[in-house]
């Protein structure tokens, strides 16, 4: 078990580097996830662990690593992907289309996004390209290689599957993986939100940053929006997650639907 102020010393430990706010509800999470650390270091408690945080860089990544949530799915939250083919690409017609997934976990975020990409704009010879970025350094790897469970295949539609993946044999049987033009068009690396955007990131025209909002505090929530949104054009398009809401935090974009803002200050 762990103690209320050993739990208090993780969860501030762990706001400081990546700026989640673990509650008290979250506690037999971190027990739970964290536990395997103790038993590879070969540690009696929690705040032997602690320490080992402390004082070391690479051991901070693991646990952040380990704490962080990697919820996702193909096409999820399908509205957004709708929007975005409806309402946002056919108005498209020169220049390089930026879009940026910056919670992109193992990546089946942004590889739906450049499904649709491709579908509408390649053919009109409009380039375009999706940068993911995400805390965790495993999934990153993850995302970049474009490797995916079988079940995750479900969520696809069927012309996509089709079209960007490929069934795994042999030692990757029961997996499928991305192909390899659809992973050129995408590129994935480590980037913590709290901390200022590398400018070699770029600018974006479209940036999903969905379900990520819900775990940080007000504060923290206004920070990340704040290194985000310097990112994206003017005019460009912001997606939320279904239980965020960014209203009372920012003045720097506009509502167009529940979920999806455009840059600009409101009238």
């Amino acid at each position: 078990m762990i103690t209320s102020h050993t739990f208090e010393k993780l969860a501030a430990l762990v706001k400081t580097h990546s700026g989640i706010h673990l509650t008290e509800a979250k506690r037999q999470l971190v027990v739970g996830r964290l536990a395997k650390r103790l038993r590879h270091h070969n540690l009696e408690n929690f705040d032997r662990y602690y320490e080992v945080c402390t004082s070391s860089p690479d051991e901070l990544q693991i646990m952040i690593n380990t704490i962080t949530t990697n919820e996702t799915s193909f096409f999820r939250e399908q509205h957004h992907f709708t929007y975005m083919r409806t309402h946002i690409l056919p108005h498209i017609k020169t220049g390089h289309l930026r879009v940026w997934s910056a919670a992109a976990s193992i990546g089946a975020e942004a590889y739906s996004i450049a499904m649709v990409l491709d579908e509408i704009l390649t053919p009109h010879a409009i380039t375009w390209e999706v940068i993911g970025t995400d805390i965790n350094t495993d999934v990153v790897d993850q995302a970049n290689e474009g490797l995916f469970p079988m079940r995750f295949a479900e969520q696809i539609p069927l012309e996509y599957l089709k079209a960007y993946c490929l069934q795994g044999v042999d030692t990757h049987e029961g997996e499928f993986i991305i192909d390899d033009y659809l992973r050129s068009k995408v590129h994935f690396e480590v980037a913590n939100l709290m901390e200022p955007i590398p400018n070699d990131l770029g600018r974006f025209d479209i940036i999903f940053l969905r379900n990520m909002l819900i775990y940080f505090d007000n504060p923290a929530k206004e920070h990340i929006l704040k290194n985000v949104l310097k990112t994206l054009k003017p005019n460009g398009m912001l997606f939320i997650g279904h239980a965020e809401s960014i209203g009372h935090l920012t003045d720097e974009v506009t509502q167009i639907k529940p979920t999806i803002y455009r840059k600009g200050a409101r009238s």
